[in-house]
């Protein structure tokens, strides 16, 4: 009797486990396959990276932060219930479609804010700077959060990790005019 050369039976296995492949792929629903020639949607693709946690190096490792610039926001995000009330959408030919609070006025985040769950304002920036402040109680969904302000001892609004505020200098709705220095709007894209 001759023993099967190790190739032999790599091939004998083969040709199983490939049609066994064929037919699992076979079973799922069409809707479910991604074709080569599928269009993506821009907006889907954004708010899939948005959810996903972000991480930074720390000498202690690998730490979840929150991003360092997030400008571009989906609007079905902004949809999701748990901050929407709290929060408006408005277009001008100055700002165009931005994220603001309910009296139009626009939202900013700042690229100073980096550790999760934490927002960083204190000192001199509170004289410019309100945080878009909730309750401890508030539950939030989808890209909606919420961040801790020490300085405050109060609870902040954040889109997509990113702590919300407002700038003194915005004196009607419509206007940005505390972008610069590490501040920006949030341009919501549909």
């Amino acid at each position: 009797m001759s023993a099967i050369s190790p190739l032999a039976r790599g091939r004998f296995w083969s040709v199983p486990l490939l049609a066994i492949s064929i037919f699992l792929i076979q079973l799922q629903p069409a809707a479910a396959q991604l074709r080569v020639d599928d269009a993506l949607d821009p907006e889907e693709v954004l708010e899939e990276e948005l959810r996903s946690p972000y991480y930074a190096f720390t000498d202690g490792g690998p730490t979840r932060a929150q991003r360092p610039l997030v400008d571009r926001i989906p609007m079905r995000g902004v949809m999701d219930r748990g901050g929407s009330s709290l929060v408006d959408v408005i277009y001008t030919s100055r700002t165009g479609q931005i994220l603001t609070d309910m009296n139009g006025h626009a939202l900013y985040a700042s690229e100073n804010d980096l550790a999760y769950g934490k927002s960083a304002l204190s000192g001199e920036a509170l004289n410019n700077w309100r945080p878009l402040t909730v309750s401890k109680d508030l539950r939030t969904y989808g890209l909606w959060g919420k961040a801790w302000n020490e300085a405050l001892q109060v609870w902040v609004l954040t889109m997509a990790d990113k702590p919300l505020y407002t700038y003194v200098g915005d004196t009607e709705a419509g206007v940005a005019n505390g972008v610069g220095n590490g501040w920006y709007t949030m341009e919501v894209i549909s």
